[in-house]
């Protein structure tokens, strides 16, 4: 069951990913492109076209989901996953081992596919081009975790001799302005200065709040220590603070100091 492992046959490369609005503005009817794609963008009514797609989540991620598994099974082209499955026909085994000898490094399904593109390419000359749509990596799990890795593959992609085009409006390889030759206008200045003034003042705000938590726990345990020993005083448990003083019964309250 399953099929054999395949590289890029042809000399252009779409990477599909879900992101609006640039998925819908793939190549999909122009045959000299081969595309592949990752997660559940074969889901979307604006795909029209996939030659292979990647799962690669593990199968308690895939097989716990019915719907997931379901999915994934009704696809008629190869997909790339972890192991070839007898449960999924069309699953391939994604060459883990063969794409770690450039480097053990990979944050997401894209950077998945970009490792085995440039593998592709350094193996048959094939992709030639490569291009991305409904890969953005704006989003802040994506920006902070996932884009690294994606512009990682990107560089050597294009160090390759590979032709990398990267979805307009994404922010893979993307940057506000070249540093230090960027326009400066000296009203930058003045923002900058503000807008260390407003973080210093959340750091402060966060201080004095974590301050007052503390002190919030703190009189709460006095509180409930006041009604603990109110209750045995009201129930006649316990005498007076004369009593206790002859009775060498300490008092609950010796020594005991509330921040209001």
């Amino acid at each position: 069951m399953g099929r054999k492992s395949t590289l890029c046959q042809k000399d252009k490369l779409v990477l599909l990913g879900t992101a609006d609005p640039t998925r819908g503005m793939a190549p999909y009817g122009d045959a000299d492109y081969e595309i592949w794609g990752c997660g559940v963008v074969d889901t979307y009514p604006d795909v029209k076209r996939l030659d292979a797609l990647f799962e690669m989540h593990p199968e308690s991620y895939w097989k716990v989901n019915e719907n997931i598994l379901k999915r994934i099974q009704a696809f008629e082209h190869p997909i790339y996953m972890h192991q070839v499955n007898p449960e999924v026909p069309q699953s391939v085994r994604y060459p883990i081992e063969t794409v770690n000898q450039y480097r053990v490094y990979q944050t997401s399904s894209i950077s998945y596919m970009m490792a085995l593109a440039y593998h592709s390419f350094m193996t048959t000359g094939k992709p030639k081009r490569v291009e991305q749509y409904g890969i953005h990596m704006a989003a802040r799990e994506e920006y902070q975790d996932q884009r690294p890795c994606c512009e990682y593959w990107a560089g050597r992609m294009e160090a390759a001799g590979m032709d990398i085009q990267m979805a307009p409006g994404g922010a893979l390889l993307m940057a506000n302005g070249l540093y230090g030759y960027e326009k400066y206008d000296p009203v930058c200045w003045d923002l900058r200065q503000h807008i260390f003034g407003v973080e210093h003042g959340i750091d402060h705000a966060n201080a004095q709040i974590k301050h007052w938590e503390i002190q919030r726990a703190k009189n709460e345990g006095a509180l409930f220590a006041d009604n603990h020993w109110l209750i045995k005083f009201q129930r006649g448990e316990m005498r007076g603070i004369k009593g206790q003083e002859e009775s060498g019964t300490s008092n609950p309250y010796e020594g005991e100091t509330k921040e209001a």
